[in-house]
C-alpha cells in the first residue's frame, strides 16, 4: 500500500505546472516601470483585510463605477482611480476600465471553452528567489478567492462578486517550495483565515530570505488540472483498491485473466439473438467486445481501416444493453 501512496502523490504533483510561465508561480505586479498590464489589476481600497472579509463571507459585491467623462493624458498617469464607492485600483480610471473589460472577456471565454472559472482575487504574495542569494525575484500568490466580473451594458459599472467555487491555497507554489527547498506549507482551511495563514507561511519560509506582501490582485489563474489534483487526493482510498491502479504500481495479483479465456472463446456457439452489435464485427472484434463486457482493461490497436471505431460502437451498444 505504501508504494501505491507514493505513486498517487507522484501523479498528483505531475498535474501541477511548476514553471515560471505559470502565473501561480510567477505573478508579476500589474504595473511596472510605468507599463500597465491588462492581465491583472491591484485593488488598493478597500484595504486587504476589509476586502478579504467582504469576499470571504460573500458580502456586498465591489463596484467599479463607469467613466463617462472625457479623460486627459494627466488622468491616465494617475496612480489610483475610482475614489467613489470606496474602490481604488493602481491604474487610472481609463486604464482600469480597459483592464477590467479584458479580464471579464477572457474569463468568460475560458469558462465557455473549458467549463471552469479562471478569475480570482489573489490575497498575499510571497516574494522569493530560486536561489537564496541570487536570481530574479519571483512573486507568487498565496490564497485565491474565486470571483466573477459582470457589466450590464457598456456604460454600466463593473461589478465584482464572489463565485460559488471554494477558496483555495496555491497548490502549485506549495509543491514548488516542497520540491525545491524542502519547505512544507501548512494547509489552508476556512477556520484558519487570511492573517493566520500568512503567519504560518511566513514562519515556514524563514530560511528562504523572502518577504510576504499583503496585497490583493485581480487576475486570471489557470486551474485546468486542479480538479483532477483534488480528486486524486479526496478519492485516494477508492483509487488504491482498483486492480488496474494496483497493477501499474507493481501489484498485479488482482488483475483478471479473462483475456486467456477469450482467446479460446467459441463465437459460433453464441445464439444470434444474443449478439447485439449494431455494425458488422469479425471474431477479433468480438474478442474485444467480450473483454469490455467483462470489465477487462486492454489496448485495442490496428492500422487505419481495420474497424477500431466499429468495435467501439459495438462495445457501446453491448454495454447499453446491459444497462451500463
Amino acid at each position: 500500500m505504501a508504494k501505491i501512496d507514493v505513486k498517487i502523490e507522484f501523479w498528483r504533483n505531475r498535474l501541477l505546472d511548476l514553471g515560471k510561465r505559470n502565473r501561480l508561480i510567477n505573478c508579476p505586479a500589474s504595473k511596472q516601470g510605468g507599463r500597465v498590464s491588462r492581465s491583472s489589476i491591484a485593488i488598493k481600497v478597500p484595504a486587504v483585510s476589509e476586502l478579504w472579509e467582504q469576499f470571504y463571507n460573500g458580502g456586498e459585491p465591489l463596484v467599479f463605477p463607469s467613466v463617462n467623462e472625457p479623460q486627459t493624458d494627466e488622468d491616465d498617469n494617475n496612480e489610483t482611480s475610482f475614489s467613489t464607492n470606496n474602490s481604488i485600483t493602481n491604474q487610472s480610471p481609463k486604464e482600469t476600465q480597459k483592464t477590467l473589460r479584458n479580464l471579464m472577456q477572457k474569463a468568460k471565454t475560458f469558462t465557455e471553452e473549458k467549463g471552469l472559472n479562471a478569475l480570482y482575487l489573489a490575497f498575499g504574495f510571497l516574494v522569493w528567489k530560486e536561489s537564496v542569494d541570487k536570481g530574479a525575484e519571483i512573486r507568487s500568490p498565496l490564497l485565491l478567492v474565486p470571483v466573477q466580473l459582470t457589466q450590464n451594458d457598456l456604460f454600466s459599472p463593473f461589478v465584482l462578486s464572489r463565485h460559488d467555487d471554494e477558496i483555495v491555497p496555491n497548490h502549485a507554489l506549495i509543491q514548488k517550495l516542497l520540491s525545491d527547498f524542502g519547505i512544507s506549507i501548512p494547509d489552508y482551511s476556512d477556520e484558519v483565515g487570511l492573517q493566520d495563514y500568512i503567519g504560518k507561511v511566513r514562519e515556514a519560509c524563514t530560511s528562504m530570505n523572502c518577504v510576504i506582501n499583503i496585497e490583493a490582485d485581480l487576475s486570471l489563474f489557470s486551474f485546468l488540472k486542479i480538479n483532477m489534483y483534488q480528486d486524486l487526493g479526496k478519492n485516494a482510498e477508492e483509487i488504491k483498491k482498483h486492480p488496474l491502479i494496483k497493477a501499474i504500481s507493481g501489484d498485479s495479483s488482482d488483475i483478471t485473466r479473462d483475456s486467456i479465456q477469450i482467446s479460446k472463446f467459441d463465437h459460433d456457439a453464441v445464439e444470434p439473438q444474443e449478439v447485439l452489435c449494431v455494425v458488422d464485427s469479425d471474431s477479433s472484434q468480438q474478442d474485444a467486445i467480450q473483454l469490455a463486457k467483462r470489465g477487462v482493461s486492454f489496448v485495442l490497436q490496428g492500422p487505419p481501416g481495420t474497424g477500431k471505431s466499429q468495435t467501439i460502437t459495438n462495445i457501446i451498444a453491448e454495454l447499453l444493453s446491459d444497462g451500463k
